[in-house]
């Protein structure tokens, strides 16, 4: 049986033409039409970067080589703020120069408190140096009125503050008079100062009658007050 391409009829397999249609029922050459090929996404080819230049990197190591040694140069080139001092304390951040004749040992107050003394070994005299961790934005004025409200919880009477400096820091300081139960005068020149958040406290005291010399020799250990 043939079927007829054009009508769908029957046919007998001798049959060379439709008995419906009357077409023809030879076999011709099929001609397919040739597939085309189905598109293939082609990688987009990013090219490699380029090596970084051996230069960049020779440039980098000698920036960094040259900030190593300019940081070196400077710590080794920059001045000893200790330098002519004769001490240095192990306790607080400074150093300063003792007075010929006068010692150099801590003096601690209570089970907690160890502070730096200063005196001569016959006199009456002594320098004491204390140092206070502050809260952030503690001001100089806050401090100094902290340290005078100290002195009259004390019973003493601070006089009138005056401004000056240590070691190029703003600096305030005031007398305070007191008398002994024995009948002995005594008086305490106090330098009060704040330094990155550290509040100091250097405090001359001697008897009325020998704080004029004394007080000189404190003038000069404030001179060579150095903050390390």
């Amino acid at each position: 049986m043939i079927v007829c391409p054009a009508c769908r009829h029957a046919n007998d397999e001798e049959a060379e033409v439709c008995a419906r249609c009357g077409g023809s029922l030879e076999p011709v050459p099929l001609v397919v039409a040739r597939r085309a090929a189905p598109k293939v996404a082609r990688p987009i080819e990013i090219p490699p970067p380029e090596p970084p230049s051996r230069w960049r990197a020779v440039a980098l190591l000698g920036a960094l080589v040259a900030g190593l040694v300019g940081a070196g140069t400077f710590l080794l080139l920059r001045p000893d703020p200790c330098e002519g001092a004769n001490f240095s304390s192990p306790t607080f951040g400074y150093c300063l120069s003792v007075p010929e004749g006068w010692t150099a040992e801590p003096a601690r107050f209570g089970d907690q408190v160890t502070l730096d003394q200063f005196a001569p070994p016959a006199d009456a005299a002594t320098v004491i140096v204390d140092a206070t961790d502050l809260e952030r934005g503690v001001t100089l004025e806050d401090w100094a009125g902290f340290v005078r409200q100290q002195d009259a919880d004390a019973g003493l009477t601070p006089g009138p503050a005056s401004e000056t400096s240590v070691d190029g820091v703003p600096a305030r300081q005031w007398d305070v008079t007191a008398t002994s139960d024995a009948g002995t005068s005594y008086r305490m020149r106090e330098v009060v100062v704040v330094r990155d958040e550290v509040g100091w406290r250097i405090a001359l005291s001697d008897t009325e009658e020998g704080f004029a010399v004394s007080s000189v020799v404190f003038e000069r250990m404030l001179d060579s007050f150095r903050f390390r």
